[in-house]
């Protein structure tokens, strides 16, 4: 049975988390307040096979002091973040990025694919994304992800570029399958916008102590799937 946490217990959320608490503060609240956690979709066994392929290619460019190709034809004037056990740490999904509010206790953390550092030691975060669409989509949840990262560096002591990149990586389809899956790489330069994280961080902490259950996201699936079903298994619905 999951377990009650207390108004007094400190917090820890995952930059995932905070997606989900600007989806449906619904499934935050119960996950964060009570350890119901949402039910697992199926794995993305192929998003995690590229993940770790491409975090190897790119290392390989890294350990001898180059740019991935990908970066340098679009003319990004930096290099690959050299400092590899940090990277490491960053990198896992259970340490990443980490942030303790001093004044609260609260932790806000999050993984990352990579890192460039510029001329002017200011770094910006890439993120590898594949897809099947023809054409790529920055979601709500993409920026949110880049946000929550450059305020989690700024946060940490680091100097942060006004940029972040997202490497995409298309599977092309026109020829067919013929036992290989082509891919086309596509580099996308957005404005991560860290100034609003802090605000966001601070009010899911609140719900994530209340007591009071908040209202379902508007377009959250599940809880529409949970409000119709309970009447027909309550035998309430007429």
């Amino acid at each position: 049975m999951a377990k009650t946490k207390t108004a007094k217990d400190q917090v820890t959320l995952s930059r995932w988390q905070l997606n989900v608490f600007t989806e449906c503060p619904r499934c935050f609240w119960l996950q964060n307040r009570h350890g119901v956690k949402q039910p697992k979709g199926f794995p993305m066994a192929l998003n995690i096979a590229m993940d770790q392929l491409l975090k190897a290619e790119f290392d390989e460019y890294r350990a001898v002091g180059k740019l991935h190709p990908m970066l340098a034809e679009h003319g990004v004037q930096a290099k690959l973040f050299a400092d590899t056990e940090r990277l490491a740490e960053w990198r896992n999904n259970f340490r990443g990025l980490r942030w303790k509010d001093p004044k609260t206790g609260h932790t806000l953390y999050g993984a990352v694919d990579d890192i460039l550092e510029f001329p002017d030691d200011s770094l910006a975060v890439v993120d590898y994304k594949s897809s099947g669409a023809k054409e790529v989509t920055v979601y709500p949840s993409y920026q949110l992800q880049m946000d929550v990262y450059t305020y989690l560096l700024q946060r940490l002591g680091y100097r942060t570029a006004p940029k972040a990149y997202f490497a995409f990586f298309i599977a092309v389809k026109d020829d067919g399958f013929k036992g290989r899956l082509p891919f086309r790489a596509k580099l996308l330069e957005i404005s991560p916008e860290p100034d609003r994280v802090h605000d966001l961080f601070k009010r899911a902490v609140v719900l994530a102590q209340s007591d009071d259950e908040p209202e379902p996201g508007a377009e959250c699936d599940l809880c529409r799937w949970y409000g119709e079903a309970t009447p027909l298994v309550d035998g309430t619905k007429p």
